[in-house]
């Protein structure tokens, strides 16, 4: 109780030297550029290099996420997976698929630095460089996780099958999925509070952030899962003002998460005397 009350009061001073909401929103706004075409970019590789599993991906990305966003999934695939448009289209919107994301990994980068209060020393160009290499990491990791996440559903049917335990084997990947997504998420957020600040972290310390932004982030959607869906109607509600104001509301609040996540680190690290 009293280590709450001392990170109650550290939140409210580190509000004199930046609004974590502030920031919050500044970096949303650069990750709903790009959430969508990232999406469409991601089915895309998979139907490249893995065609028939694209499907796979989408559905076990809808887990990420609270259900009201499943057809703004649905319709982000549709229209990759759609009619091939002309060379130069492609070409632009590629473009802007790359400088939307790029820009999100940036503004990321600048935010988390402000928020762990350590000044930037770094080039203009540097940052851009460490953006793109940063993208083209968190892509090929996204391709990895989910081969992985794939393989071993094909795996573990195939084993429960032999056993004649299919009935079982749905209550076993719902929790092995939860397990899953669980660590992978706390991992890649802690990899990211290690290596985008301008001065590196250790794991030992990057990990709480990671873990808290985890298991945030999943709390929030077992609350919508459990109360807010049946109870508030939300879907109804988003679905009259069509969808994109829930986009809005939930890149907003991973991004409150992925914030306070640093000043998690940042008050850990402060505590301890580092």
């Amino acid at each position: 109780m009293k280590l709450l009350y001392e990170f109650y009061f550290f939140v409210k001073n580190h509000k004199k030297n930046y609004s974590i909401l502030n920031l919050a929103a500044q970096l949303s706004y650069r990750v709903l550029l790009a959430f969508i075409p990232f999406i469409m970019l991601i089915y895309n590789f998979f139907s490249w290099f893995a065609q028939g599993l694209n499907d796979q991906v989408l559905e076990s990305l809808k887990v990420l996420f609270p259900g009201f966003l499943d057809e703004m999934f649905n319709t982000a695939a549709a229209n990759a997976a759609g009619p091939q448009t002309s060379h130069w289209a492609n070409i632009v919107f590629g473009f802007f698929i790359l400088y939307a994301s790029v820009c999100a990994v940036r503004s990321l980068i600048l935010t988390i630095n402000k928020v762990m209060l350590i000044p930037e020393k770094r080039n203009y160009f540097l940052i851009w460089g460490l953006a793109i290499l940063y993208l083209i990491i968190l892509i090929i990791l996204i391709l990895v996780v989910f081969y992985l996440y794939i393989f071993t559903q094909k795996i573990s049917t195939s084993f429960f099958e032999y056993l004649n335990l299919s009935d079982i084997f749905i209550k076993f990947w719902q929790g092995f999925t939860l397990i899953y997504i669980s660590a992978i998420m706390a991992l890649l957020i802690t990899a990211i509070y290690m290596y985008t600040p301008s001065v590196r972290m250790s794991f030992f310390f990057a990990l709480p952030g990671g873990i808290f932004v985890s298991l945030g982030w999943l709390s929030i959607i077992g609350v919508y899962e459990a109360f807010i869906k049946n109870h508030l109607q939300i879907e109804s509600l988003f679905s009259s003002i069509e969808g994109p104001f829930s986009l809005i509301v939930v890149v907003y609040v991973f991004c409150i998460i992925l914030t306070f996540g640093c000043v998690v680190n940042l008050f850990l690290l402060k505590k301890i005397g580092r």
